[in-house]
């Protein structure tokens, strides 16, 4: 009995020292945004009231001031905690998203626990940490705080070097942004890598958006079961469309898991085109296409336009076709570039960096070539200051180096090589006559319009001395955070790495029902550029025609022999 008066005493006596050691006033941190009223909001006060305690202090004050603000808690009566009941004083630049990391629970369980309605938090305040929560869904790649924050999940092989590679950030802004940090690197840690600029909420404009609306999709692909014949001499065709076709879904699977999981209500339909006319106006027939938000597929262009002449439902065509410039339709949507837009792209960066560089075309001696060469330098022409263009054609089917050191500026220095054309010979002659030339009063830098099989014999040294900047449909940053997720979670539903296909498969039915979330296909085609894990979409609809991809990227070696992109 004696011991249990002495425990009441004790706590009676630790009740009374805690509400005497409560204080009225506090000080707070000002965040970047806040204002007066946005803190006075955020703590129950008037405005007026707030400000009366500041009398030094504007109504917007610069991030980081520090000012007086009521203790929510003052008065209050002090918990009795539970041995295992855990809490945390608030440091200077922690918010309620770093704490919460720090301790594994989430935002929403700290602010119940804490009684809070708000996102701030004054300096001192002492918070109770709620129990980690069990079965945390799992989010893909990148998820926005607010508009001012973007974070990222930490997965298997993060480092802090990658990641400030990948985001631009230094080590330093890194531990500033996430205290939790110096404790170290853990798996599923989700951390602040930035602010968000101007060009980033562009290329991000649909990652914030929900939609409580279902998105109905119908994928239309050739898988062709019903026709599989091993005796067939078409067996091996079809058995090879086959692995595209199943690739390019199990891609889009993960796409349509991947937003499932951020609470997108996605429904998908699938028939087998089984690449037929005939089948296909069957299907058109037996099924209500227009009660669809939108249709994947077919793959091939002609069937897609066959789909798009009978629906008004936005039609994508995945794939490139040679014929697409010359097939149109209002509904029809023609996700792969255009050839002429890798020409494009390259001059059109020529044409804005050209500083007095001694212009070199080379390329195969063929008509179509020539006329090409021709039309390339009607191009740079257009530009004020470029006239003098020098033209290398094979002699005998190859290019000696004797004749690239005479054309070579030696007095200027800068040359700008341009390639012309797919011969394999030409682009050997090319590089590994550049590439090992000395650049002793020689300031070369290569340029192509993509990067075929015609580069595959050709060192990735000579290119990256050379400087080598081309374009390109397609273009996966292997330690980007989009790639290294994407390959995750396609490895763990198909215990295998993703092929091209995958990725399209992927890329294509993400971006579509993010642009669905806006309304319409259409509505969310005007939204902007977006950024995928290997593909560009950047929209652009002609009048009474298609909506085509401009989406292409520019790329240049850099001396570690990775590829920079450069818009």
């Amino acid at each position: 009995m004696k011991t249990l008066r002495i425990f009441f005493l004790l706590l009676f006596v630790s009740v009374l020292t805690s509400c005497g050691q409560q204080k009225k006033y506090i000080s707070y941190t000002v965040q970047q945004g806040e204002t007066m009223k946005s803190i006075a909001k955020d703590n129950d006060i008037k405005t007026r009231d707030l400000l009366r305690l500041n009398p030094d202090i504007s109504k917007k004050p610069s991030a980081n001031t520090v000012i007086i603000i009521p203790n929510k808690d003052y008065g209050k009566s002090v918990e009795v905690l539970d041995s295992s009941q855990r809490t945390h004083t608030v440091l200077k630049k922690e918010n309620l998203f770093s704490i919460s990391q720090k301790y594994g629970v989430s935002v929403e369980a700290l602010k119940k626990t804490n009684n809070l309605h708000g996102n701030s938090i004054s300096v001192g305040r002492v918070l109770l940490i709620p129990n980690k929560e069990k079965n945390v869904a799992e989010e893909f790649v990148i998820v926005e705080i607010d508009s001012n924050f973007i974070t990222h999940t930490v997965i298997k092989d993060d480092t802090l070097f990658n990641l400030t590679r990948s985001y631009q950030i230094s080590e330093e802004a890194l531990y500033e942004f996430n205290p939790a940090l110096k404790e170290g690197l853990n798996l599923g840690m989700i951390l602040i890598v930035g602010e968000k600029t101007n060009d980033e909420a562009e290329v991000n404009i649909f990652e914030d958006v929900i939609t409580d609306k279902p998105l109905n999709v119908l994928l239309m692909l050739p898988y062709k079961l019903n026709s599989f014949d091993v005796n067939d001499e078409e067996f091996e065709w079809d058995n090879r469309l086959l692995n595209i076709v199943t690739d390019f879904h199990a891609g889009a699977l993960v796409a349509i898991d991947s937003l499932r999981a951020r609470g997108v209500q996605v429904n998908m339909d699938v028939v087998d085109t089984e690449n037929n006319a005939s089948k296909i106006s069957t299907i058109l027939r037996e099924t209500d296409v227009d009660n669809y938000d939108a249709v994947i597929g077919p793959l091939f262009l002609k069937n897609a336009k066959q789909v798009s002449k009978s629906t008004s439902t936005p039609v994508i065509a995945p794939i490139f076709s040679k014929t697409q410039t010359s097939v149109s339709d209002n509904n029809l949507v023609k996700v792969a570039p255009n050839k002429q837009l890798l020409e494009d792209k390259v001059l059109d960066y020529l044409l804005k960096s050209y500083k007095g560089e001694k212009i070199i075309i080379t390329g195969d001696s063929t008509v179509t070539t020539g006329a090409k060469i021709s039309q390339i330098m009607a191009k740079l022409r257009t530009h004020d200051s470029i006239d003098d263009i020098t033209v290398l054609k094979p002699n005998e089917g190859y290019i000696k180096k004797e004749r690239f050191i005479e054309v070579i500026d030696t007095i200027q220095y800068k040359n700008w090589v341009l390639l012309v054309g797919d011969d394999i010979l030409v682009t050997t002659d090319v590089v590994n006559n550049l590439g090992v030339m000395p650049l002793e009063k020689r300031d070369i830098q290569l340029f192509g319009f993509g990067m075929n099989s015609n580069y595959d014999n050709v060192s990735n040294t000579d290119l990256a001395r050379l400087k080598f900047t081309f374009s390109k449909e397609v273009f996966i940053d292997v330690l980007s955070v989009e790639a290294r997720s994407f390959e995750k979670l396609y490895k763990q539903k198909n215990h295998i790495r993703p092929s091209d296909f995958a990725t399209k498969g992927f890329d294509v039915t993400y971006d579509t029902l993010l642009r669905l979330m806006n309304g319409s296909f259409n509505d969310g085609a005007k939204e902007g550029v977006s950024r995928r894990v290997a593909s560009k979409f950047d929209y652009f609809k002609r009048m009474f025609n298609s909506t085509e991809n401009n989406g292409v990227f520019l790329l240049q070696y850099q001396d570690n022999l990775e590829l920079l992109q450069l818009d």
